[in-house]
C-alpha cells in the first residue's frame, strides 16, 4: 500500500545506548548504514549476557524497515497481492490487496504515483521496541520520503512478528499518520530503554483497547450512542456520524441505506504506552454499507441505478448497473490516542478503503 492516509516500516543494548538509538538513528534515506555524520556509530545490538534483550535487535528492526519499504515499493508497481503479503499481514495487508483489485478503476495520476518509489529512512526514525518476552510487535516513528511528497512527513507504523509456512516474518500491521498537527506522544520507557507495548485485552483507565473498534464502528450504526462516552467530538469523528446521519441520503430519494458491524482481516487493537499512562492506538475496524430500492417514491423503481459507483460496478459487479440489494464492504485503519482516564479518546487520523461489494 502506498499509504494515502487521510481523515479519510529492542534492541539489544545498554540503556544509554538504546536511548541514543531510538532518538538517533543513523543511516542514509535509502540504505542502513549505522554511522551518522559525526562518524559516531549508533549501537546496533549484540547479545550479550549482560545486556537486557528485546524482542527484536535495533539492527533487525532497521532491516525490517527498510525491506518493508523495498517490496512495497515492488508490490504497488506491479499489483502484485502476493508480494504485498510477505510484508504486510492483516487489515493493513487487506486494504493494499483491494487497492491492487480496484487499480484500473483509480483516475491516471493516482495509478501512476503507484510506480514512483517512496522511502522509510532509518536515519531518524525512532523504534519502539518491548523488551524480550512481550508481545512480538515493535513500532516505529518514521519519515516518508519521495517524490512529492512533502518534507516532514511522517508515520508510525507497527511490525508484529508472525508465523506463515515459510517461517516467522516480521510483517506490518497498522499504520498512520504523524505530521505538525499530530504529533507522536511522549512514549514511556523503562530503565533500560524499552518501551511497553499493550495488548488488545490491556484497560487503560476505563476503556479496554479490545473495545476500540467496536466502539468506532458505533459511530455509522447508531450515531455514536454509545461511543460518544468514550470519544473526543473531533472532526475525524463528526466525519463518521455524518456519513451515519445521510445513510439513506440519495439525491433521487429511490435508495434506502444503513450499517451493520463487518470484521476485517484482523481487528487487533495495537498499542504503544506513552509516558503519561495512556496509549497510542492503531487498529482497524470494518463496515457493511447495505442499500436497496425504495419503491414508493416518485419515479422510484424495484431496482437501484448504481452505474454511478465505477468501483463497484466495474470491479466488483462485473459491469453490472443495477441491483436489487447492494452491500460494500469498508475498512477503515484508524490511529488514536488514550488518555490515562480511558474516556475522550482522539482519534488522529484514519484510511478508509472499500474492501469488497456484493450485489
Amino acid at each position: 500500500m502506498r499509504h494515502h492516509i487521510s481523515g479519510s516500516g529492542r534492541a539489544v543494548v545498554s540503556a544509554v545506548a538504546l536511548a541514543v538509538a531510538l532518538t538517533a538513528c543513523s543511516g542514509s534515506d535509502g540504505g542502513a548504514d549505522s554511522s551518522d555524520k559525526s562518524g559516531k556509530d549508533s549501537k546496533t545490538a549484540t547479545d550479550t549476557s549482560s545486556s537486557p534483550s528485546g524482542v527484536i535487535s535495533l539492527k533487525a528492526a532497521q532491516d525490517v524497515l527498510l525491506n518493508y519499504a523495498k517490496i512495497n515499493n515492488e508490490a504497488n508497481a506491479a499489483q502484485n497481492p502476493k508480494k504485498i503479503a510477505e510484508v504486510e499481514d492483516g487489515a493493513l495487508r487487506q486494504q493494499s490487496q483491494a487497492t491492487f483489485t480496484q487499480f484500473k478503476t483509480l483516475p491516471k495520476k493516482e495509478r501512476d504515483s503507484y510506480r514512483v518509489p517512496f522511502y522509510y529512512p532509518v536515519k531518524g526514525a525512532h523504534f519502539y521496541i518491548p523488551p524480550k518476552g512481550s508481545e512480538n510487535v515493535f513500532f516505529v516513528d518514521t519519515r516518508i520520503t519521495g517524490k512529492n511528497i512533502d518534507e516532514g512527513r511522517r508515520r508510525l507504523i507497527a511490525f508484529k512478528q508472525t508465523k506463515g509456512n515459510e517461517g516467522a516474518a516480521w510483517k506490518a500491521v497498522g499504520v498512520g499518520n504523524l505530521d505538525s498537527k499530530n504529533k507522536m506522544p511522549k512514549i514511556q520507557l523503562d530503565g533500560d530503554g524499552f518501551a511497553s507495548v499493550l495488548k488488545d485485552s490491556d484497560q487503560v483507565g476505563g476503556t479496554k483497547l479490545a473495545e476500540l473498534h467496536g466502539l468506532s464502528q458505533d459511530f455509522y450504526l447508531t450515531g455514536g450512542k454509545s461511543a460518544d462516552r468514550t470519544f473526543a467530538q473531533n472532526a475525524f469523528v463528526k466525519s463518521w456520524k455524518k456519513d451515519y446521519a445521510d445513510r439513506a441520503d440519495f439525491p433521487d430519494g429511490c435508495v434506502n441505506g444503513k450499517y451493520k458491524a463487518a470484521p476485517t482481516a484482523d481487528d487487533t487493537v495495537y498499542g504503544l504506552k506513552t509516558a503519561d499512562g495512556g496509549a497510542v492506538t492503531l487498529y482497524g475496524f470494518g463496515i457493511d454499507y447495505l442499500n436497496w430500492p425504495k419503491s414508493d417514491g416518485m419515479n422510484c423503481t424495484t431496482v437501484m441505478q448504481i452505474g454511478n459507483m465505477p468501483t463497484v460496478t466495474d470491479v466488483y459487479l462485473d459491469g453490472r448497473d443495477t441491483s436489487t440489494f447492494l452491500t460494500r464492504t469498508d475498512s477503515s485503519l484508524t490511529m488514536a490516542v488514550v488518555p490515562p482516564s480511558g474516556k475522550r479518546v482522539q482519534v488522529t487520523g484514519y484510511s478508509f478503503q472499500l474492501i469488497d461489494a456484493k450485489g
